[in-house]
């Protein structure tokens, strides 16, 4: 079992196989699947075309795990859950790998997280056409406003300090918000804009509902894993993460997705 591990981390680490001993262990690891999960995020993780009897997800995060995992002799499979249910299969098993929670104290408590994010979100706010001047980046100025989010969604410290003065109201989902804001049940929605530009159009609201600016923040996507026995993944990842950015796939993945990449320097 030792032995095992030891060349485990090894190959995540990305060293070379010797003649003997570790070609063994690649070897026999070749085909072991890996349980990757999350929920439908837009160019990351959404449901592609089908694969025999299956819906293969397709995105940037399928890209990067493909790229890591199957040179290392895995095999994973991608699905998609609801979201909660997606984070307790990582935390409670059966799966290995979480494809791009946001790194917050609390999730840092239950889950263990990628070295570096592979993504990078901007979280603004929409509102109707013609009212986008209803942000002028103070949260002050919001209070007297209806204000739309998603239950469950990350926001970032300055929406949630100012959280318990707004008049807010948490809807199940983004499409529900962005109807409730073009029929003047809400003045404006908090989002995260990767996501929104597609249900936007698919919603055919382009005309009418508006980007405010500037951003309120700007959070980072990580893969994750089980803060008990997910050490083996993380490393493994990290490698390949480290890898994919220094040959420059990584910043080539994410321009053919349309993913904001973090600079290096800050992840």
């Amino acid at each position: 079992m030792q032995q095992h591990r030891r060349h485990f981390l090894q190959l995540a680490a990305g060293q070379t196989l010797a003649v003997t001993g570790l070609a063994g262990a690649a070897q026999a690891a070749a085909g072991r699947p890996v349980s990757v999960v999350g929920t439908h995020f837009s160019r990351l993780f959404e449901a592609g075309a089908a694969a025999g009897d299956r819906t293969r997800p397709r995105g940037l995060a399928v890209d990067i795990l493909d790229a890591i995992l199957l040179p290392a002799g895995f095999a994973p499979t991608y699905e998609l859950y609801p979201w909660l249910r997606a984070q307790a299969m990582i935390e409670h098993g059966p799966a290995n790998i979480l494809v791009g929670p946001y790194r917050t104290p609390e999730r840092e408590r239950r889950l263990r997280f990628s070295r570096q994010p592979f993504y990078e979100d901007s979280l603004v706010f929409y509102a109707r056409q013609g009212e986008q001047a209803l942000w002028r980046n103070d949260f002050a100025t919001l209070r007297a406003l209806q204000v739309g989010a998603v239950q469950g969604w990350v926001y970032g410290d300055r929406f949630d300090q100012a959280r318990t003065r707004l008049k807010l109201t948490l809807v199940r989902d983004l499409a529900t918000a962005l109807r409730m804001l073009q029929l003047g049940r809400l003045d404006l929605i908090a989002a995260n804009q990767r996501n929104s530009e597609p249900v936007i159009h698919e919603l055919g609201l382009a005309d009418h509902v508006q980007l405010c600016s500037p951003p309120f923040a700007h959070l980072r996507g990580h893969f994750a894993f089980n803060d008990h026995h997910g050490t083996p993944w993380q490393t493994l990842v990290d490698a390949g993460m480290q890898r994919l950015r220094a040959n420059g796939e990584l910043a080539q993945m994410a321009a053919r997705h349309g993913v904001n990449l973090p600079d290096d320097r800050q992840a």
